[in-house]
């Protein structure tokens, strides 16, 4: 009878484990996530990539094994030919800070960098940063004016070379903080910035 009562105890436990990990999964599933990720940063020469059907986009880099990148953006390219990419990857008390920049095979500068759970105080470009704004957006900052860009948002700007670079804003969250655990409450935001050929 007790061990009947205590295996029942211990399914009920499982239960709502399993239950916890399909909550933490479905919100982490709407932000920007980086599996796999090198211990250390790196730079690799990608021959292709493409995204799945299921709008996920895996980098295959050899011995240092697979890095998935999902949600891939829609509006970025669903192919990828001859790009060396680089990954880093940094600890923070709100979670990794995740970046990935993709550089042409013939080009000296990135085209795309693209950042999970970054901070909102982020240098974009020489000169040009990202900084929070009230309301939950940010603004780009170190422009002839200010450029304010709300969550789902993108925005061209011309840098002081007038080259033109798009800036999307893909989500914004703020870490909430667990009790016992030291955590950083500023804001945390999804994004990338690419090279673009006009404005």
């Amino acid at each position: 009878m007790k061990i009947t009562i205590a295996m029942h105890h211990f399914g009920l436990l499982l239960s709502a484990a399993a239950l916890a990990a399909c909550a933490c999964q479905s919100v982490a599933s709407d932000r920007l996530r980086f599996d796999g990720m090198p211990p250390e940063s790196t730079e690799t020469l990608l021959e292709h990539a493409a995204v799945s059907p299921a709008g996920q986009l895996t980098l295959d880099l050899g011995l240092q094994g697979q890095v998935t990148i999902s949600p891939w953006p829609r509006a970025l390219p669903g192919q990828l030919q001859a790009q060396y990419v680089t990954l880093r990857q940094i600890a923070h008390p709100a979670g990794p800070v995740q970046s990935m920049l993709l550089r042409a095979a013939e080009g000296k500068e990135p085209w795309l960098t693209l950042v999970a759970n970054g901070g909102l105080n982020w240098g974009l470009l020489p000169g040009i940063r990202l900084r929070g704004a009230a309301g939950g957006g940010v603004r780009i900052t170190g422009l002839k004016n200010d450029i304010s860009v709300a969550a789902g948002q993108a925005v061209k700007f011309q840098d002081a070379a007038m080259h033109c670079w798009q800036f999307s804003l893909l989500a914004v969250r703020q870490p909430q903080g667990m009790r016992g655990i030291s955590q950083e409450g500023e804001p945390r935001a999804d994004w990338y910035l690419r090279a673009d050929t006009e404005c």
